[in-house]
């Protein structure tokens, strides 16, 4: 088995491909997950789609509580659509198959990016959350 490993990534170097490194920097991860999980609707500047995607450049729910975001990303966003400050049609689906940390350090790219500037998240913190849920 470790003979066929050797040689694939033999192979795989000899024609020009490097594997690609696993980010260890919290931000460069959740950038990775923000690009696969969030870019889509919420657009590469997170300025989402007006009336349709919400932004989440300076955002309440994004500097607001920590709880309330994460109840967004694991929930997704109907459980909140009667709430006053929805301008949006589309709903968000819930993202329950993160993992807590893959959730904290989304949420951490999300609230040092895009215009905002407020604390990240750990883990445990996701993990709280998810447990009374």
């Amino acid at each position: 088995m470790l003979k066929i490993i050797f040689i694939s990534t033999a192979v795989f170097c000899a024609f020009g491909f490097q594997p690609i490194p696993k980010p260890k920097n919290q931000l460069e991860r959740g950038k990775l997950i923000y690009n696969s999980n969030c870019l889509v609707c919420h657009m590469e500047n997170g300025a989402g789609v007006p009336r349709m995607t919400s932004s989440l450049i300076k955002s309440p729910y994004v500097l607001g509580t920590k709880k309330k975001l994460v109840e967004i990303v694991l929930l997704g966003s109907d459980a909140f659509v009667n709430e006053p400050n929805r301008n949006y049609k589309n709903l968000m689906a819930p993202l329950d198959n993160l993992t807590d940390q893959e959730v904290a350090d989304v949420l951490t790219y999300i609230r040092k990016n895009f215009g905002n500037n407020a604390i990240g998240f750990a883990a445990v913190e996701v993990k709280q959350v998810r447990a009374k849920l």
